[in-house]
């Protein structure tokens, strides 16, 4: 007793049932891709991060043991990080009150910037 209208709808329930299953596979990927894209930059604003605050220390350690206010310090750690720093003050030595460093980092194609004040 099967109806001519029925024959065959198993074969769409199965195609149906494969292309939720795909657009939802596809929707997962997209999401742990972007989530991985997302984790790697992470990691590039950290080390940048941490390239800026180099700067900074080594402009502190030029300024305090040093006695150097040259400007504008740069260098490179490694092969992908560098730091520039620029020093501005309003007293007649960058060792007084009012001054203020400035040091961007940056790591491939990603810059952070710090500033210390005193």
């Amino acid at each position: 007793m099967i109806n001519e209208n029925q024959k065959g709808i198993s074969v769409y329930i199965t195609v149906i049932i494969l292309a939720i299953l795909l657009a939802v596979s596809l929707g997962l990927s997209s999401i742990i891709v972007g989530g991985a894209k997302i984790v790697e930059n992470l990691d590039n604003a950290v080390k940048a991060f941490h390239a800026a605050d180099t700067g900074i220390e080594k402009t502190l350690y030029n300024i305090r043991i040093l006695g150097s206010c040259a400007t504008p310090v740069t260098g490179t750690l490694g092969t992908d990080y560098t730091y520039s720093v620029t020093i501005t003050y309003t007293g007649a030595s960058c060792m007084e009150a009012g001054t203020t460093i400035e040091s961007m980092g940056t790591y491939k194609t990603t810059n952070r910037k710090i500033e210390a004040s005193y």
